[in-house]
Formats: structure tokens, C-alpha cells, sequence
């Protein structure tokens, strides 16, 4: 199968356009400027960026969003999970990534293909939630797992608004790889792993995270806490640096043995209703028949 390239749409999230580096987007009713690396083209549109109630600013030293006109972030409705967004100073993310949802969509539908009566998931580096909530909307038992408490409780909020507080969730805030070798461990298995490993980081006691060296690592791991039904595991990758050829290798390297495998790979992106697409991130995916 070759590289397959994923965009949906959602009512409460839109590129409006994209070039010379930034995107401009809306947010629920909210428009916004941010950065962009992928952009080297230029905006089709220059006139439609007036419109932006707020600049998020990286290039100056105190980097922090700009209001031309004030605004209460939004919250947001992705197919009826709802999560709450933040304009922060010192980070240009609101709290969720809309190019992800093909992924979520995925994750829902995979549940009616599991084999086990209780299936399980992993969710590591899970941020604010957005795979997690979905997956265990969808009957999954989840653990989600994030290095950053801020980043825990922010999901967990989006557990409430989403009304989902009956949902099995396990919050964990924990360097990934630690955590996974201490489920192993323990003998701990999973139907389902998610993974979005970011490119460079730490865990809440200073642990260093570096993509290019600690995934293989993790992806060993990983590979043995699948249990004997498993389901699929998927990673999302956001370095500059990485390919979704790559990504697929590697998946393939550590679990093409598993029984039924096969594998998915590509980019996912978003598309204006005008424009030129952008790509975002690249993933890769195995499923197990």
C-alpha cells in the first residue's frame, strides 16, 4: 500500500489559508494566526488574514498571543467530544490538533473490531486527551498516559464538559517509556497503543526524551505489551525531520510478526475549502486481522 494522505472536516475547526510560513484558521467562531514551517508558499487569499482576532507572536523574545480583538477561547465540538481551548503565553497551541481527526474516527471504529469482551488501550504522550476520550466513548478501557500534569488536568476537564466522567480512564502523568516498561513488568497487555512522541522533551522528573534515539526503545517495549488479540497500534510523528516511510519501518520492524498484521502509512493534513492543502504530521499504522 503506498503513502495514503488523511483529511476530514468538522464544523467547529477550519483552514481558512496558509502561506509564507503561518496559517490562518478558525477555532469555533474565533479566527487566529499562528506559525507554520510546512507554509513556504504564498497566502492565496491576503485579504481573508484581516479577519484574525489574534497573532500568536514566536518570533520576539516573550513570545505571546496579540489580540486585535478580544476573545474567550472557544469550546469545541468534535463529533459530539467537546474540548476546551487556552491562549497561553509561550505556546501557540490551543489544546487540540484538528488534523488528528481521522485518527479519533479510526480509533472509534476500531472498537466493534476488537476481539477481546473488555478491550484495553494505551494512549502515551496522550496531551489532552482527544484519542483517549474518543476510545473510551467507543467501549475501551483507557490509560493515558502524559509526562506533563498540566496537560492531564486539561484533559480531564475535557472528560467533564464531554460528559463523559462515567468513561474508564486511567490519567497518569509519567515519562512514557518508564511507564511502559513498568506495565511490562508487572505482565500488564494492551488491545490498542497510541503514540505521539513529540521530537524532543522531558518527563516530570527531567527525563530526556529524544525521538531519533528513545523510540526504538519504546517501540520494543510496546511490542510486548500487545495482548493475544491485539487490535492495531498507531503513532503520529511531528519532526520536521521524519518520513512516513519511516515510520512504517519501523512499526513493521517491531510488530511484522504479530499475526495478521498489516500496515498503513501517510501524512495527515488539512485542507481549505480554497487553497493549497498542508501537511501537518506523518503516521503510521498496524492493524492485526
Amino acid at each position: 500500500m503506498g503513502i495514503e494522505v488523511l483529511s476530514q472536516e468538522s464544523a467547529d475547526y477550519e483552514l481558512v489559508d496558509s502561506g509564507n510560513r503561518r496559517k490562518l484558521e478558525r477555532f469555533g467562531g474565533v479566527y487566529t494566526v499562528r506559525s507554520e514551517p510546512k507554509a513556504w508558499w504564498r497566502p492565496l487569499y491576503p485579504k481573508l488574514w484581516e479577519k484574525a482576532d489574534c497573532v500568536y507572536d514566536d518570533e520576539s523574545p516573550r513570545k505571546h498571543w496579540e489580540f486585535v480583538r478580544r476573545q474567550a477561547a472557544p469550546v469545541l465540538d468534535f463529533d459530539g467530544i467537546k474540548f476546551c481551548t487556552k491562549f497561553m503565553d509561550g505556546s501557540k497551541h490551543l489544546g487540540v490538533f484538528p488534523e488528528q481527526l481521522p485518527h479519533w474516527r479510526y480509533i472509534t471504529d476500531s472498537a466493534k473490531l476488537a476481539r477481546s469482551p473488555e478491550p484495553n488501550l494505551l494512549n502515551l504522550f496522550g496531551y489532552t486527551g482527544a484519542a483517549s476520550l474518543f476510545a473510551a466513548r467507543a467501549g475501551y478501557a483507557v490509560t493515558h498516559v502524559d509526562a506533563s500534569r498540566p496537560s492531564v488536568e486539561w484533559a480531564r476537564k475535557n472528560q467533564q464538559v464531554s460528559g463523559l466522567q462515567d468513561c474508564r480512564i486511567r490519567w497518569i502523568v509519567d515519562d512514557a517509556l518508564k511507564f511502559a516498561a513498568r506495565q511490562l513488568r508487572r505482565g500488564v497487555k494492551y488491545d490498542a497503543i497510541v503514540l505521539d512522541p513529540p521530537a524532543f522533551g522531558r518527563g516530570p522528573k527531567g527525563e530526556l526524551w529524544k525521538l531519533e534515539k528513545m523510540l526504538p526503545q519504546l517501540l520494543q517495549v510496546c511490542s510486548a505489551l500487545l495482548s493475544k488479540n491485539p487490535v492495531f497500534v498507531l503513532m503520529t510523528i511531528y519532526s520536521i525531520d521524519a518520513s512516513s516511510i519511516m515510520a512504517a519501518n519501523m512499526l513493521k520492524e517491531y510488530f511484522g510478526g504479530v499475526e495478521g498484521f498489516s500496515l498503513s502509512y501517510g501524512e495527515l493534513s488539512l485542507k481549505p475549502k480554497s487553497g493549497y492543502e498542508l501537511p501537518l504530521s506523518i503516521w503510521a499504522r498496524a492493524q492485526f486481522a
